[in-house]
Formats: C-alpha cells, structure tokens, sequence
C-alpha cells in the first residue's frame, strides 16, 4: 500500500458517498478538497472533522451545472494545494422522470452536471497532472443504471454511461503519462437522493427483494472499496468497479406499466 500522503479533490464532498470519500481519505492522511454545490455548512463540517484529527482540508464552492466554475474548480483546487495527485468524481444529481415526460430542462441539467462538467473538470485537472508529470488517480462514481437502465432513469442512466466510456477511453489516452483512470458503479446506496426509498417500509422491502444482499449500500462502504484502491497504485486502470450488493445480478425491481396520459 502506498503510505506517501497525496493532494484530493473530492466533487460533492459535503455529504452522502463524497463525504464518506473525504473523510476516507483524510484518516489515510491525504490532505483533501471538499468541493459544495450549496450546502456551506455541511463542507464546512466536513473540514473540520478533518482537521481536528490532525489532516488538512480545503473548502471550494462551484455550481457544476455551469461548466466555467467547473474547469475554474479544478485549477482554484490545483492551485491551492500546489497540484493535485487524485480526483474523484462524485457530484450529480439524479432523479426519476419518464422519458415521456423529460424536459429539456431535465436533459439540460442531467447533461450539464453528470457529463459535461464532469468531462471538462476532469479534463482541467489531467493537464495540470501531464504537465507537472504527476502520477495521478482519476475515480469517477457512476450507476449501475449507467449499465442497466432502470424505469424512470434513462436520462440519468445515459449520462451515467456515457462518462464510463469517456473514462475509458481517457484511461488509454492518459495510460502514457502514468495517470490512472477508472470507474465505481454504485447500486443503491443509502444516501439523501434516495431517501423517499429507504424511509418508506414498504417500497424498501420491494427494493431490497432486488438485491441479492437485501438491503441498501452505506457511504462508508463505497469509500473504503475506492481509498483502499486508491492507496494501492495499483497497475488497474480503463476498469469499472461495481459495487451494488448484486443487484445487477438480479432482474432489478418494478413493473413496467403502460404511459397514463391525461
């Protein structure tokens, strides 16, 4: 396992899988970038907990729906740690819409904050790694949708796709400069975005029958897979991690219903 502390930037950090990831690679003694979309507060809260166990943290706000403060992230980020070794990937948004209802709105929000903002932040921060000859860890959280599209998820599932082929294709193209670029493709996991599930009895035990390990994934769990996999350096790259319970092993969960119009 490598011991030499590194420099992270880690997207969505105030809460859910980013803030598990944050503190995660903290108590691993890297000096981390908490980035916040709106919640101050809470990337605040995330800091502290991080300094007062001795590590170091920084707090950078951006709206990735824009995608200037996004490539503005990466270099602010880069700048203020005196260049980043690793970055992960996890802010999006998600929610359910069926495609006859998607907005343009709808598409233009899934699009701009999971694809595109996440494509050119990426981009941002591998040319500082390219110039500055850093071996750097690239990890982006994606979905099991993004694999096998679920009702109601198809936008959302799209992009989610579309950044695993991305990355795989900037893991060959970054494979000369040492820098490593792979995926974790997250089932359900415990987190705010799914609340209205796991709060309700009855539609968890109907999610739950859908995965083999009958219950939702913790935050916790997905950042100790990823940082212990960062720690490694090791020789994976161009590769998608799953980590679901084995709901893709199942037939997934709901019955797919004719389009009611009004």
């Amino acid at each position: 396992m490598e011991s030499t502390p590194k420099k992270a930037l880690v997207t969505g950090a105030s809460r859910g899988i980013g803030k598990a990831i944050a503190l995660r690679l903290a108590d691993e003694g890297h000096e981390v970038v908490v980035h916040f979309h709106e919640n101050q507060a809470e990337a605040a809260g995330v800091a502290e907990a991080i300094r007062e166990k001795g590590g170091t943290a920084h707090v950078l706000q951006a709206d990735l729906s824009d995608v200037k403060q996004a490539i503005r992230l990466g270099e602010v980020a880069w700048d203020m740690t005196g260049g980043l070794d690793i970055l992960v990937n996890n802010a999006g948004v998600s929610y359910k819409r069926h495609f006859l209802d998607v907005t343009e709105a709808d598409f233009e929000l899934f699009n701009a904050v999971n694809f595109r903002s996440t494509m050119f932040l990426t981009q941002s921060v591998a040319r500082n790694m390219v110039r500055y000859q850093v071996a750097g860890s690239i990890w982006t959280v994606t979905s099991v949708n993004g694999i096998r599209p679920g009702l109601g998820l198809s936008v959302y599932g799209a992009t989610k796709g579309a950044l695993e082929t991305l990355m795989k294709g900037i893991a060959m193209e970054l494979g000369p400069h040492q820098i490593r670029v792979n995926t974790v493709a997250v089932g359900a996991v415990q987190t705010d975005i799914n609340r209205d599930v796991w709060e309700n009895p009855d539609l968890l035990q109907t999610v739950n029958n859908g995965i083999p390990a009958g219950r939702f994934g913790l935050p916790d769990e997905i950042a100790g897979v990823l940082v212990d996999l960062i720690n490694s350096g090791s020789y994976m790259t161009g590769t998608t991690i799953t980590i679901d319970g084995g709901l893709l092993l199942m037939r997934g969960y709901g019955q797919v219903k004719p389009y009611e119009t009004n």
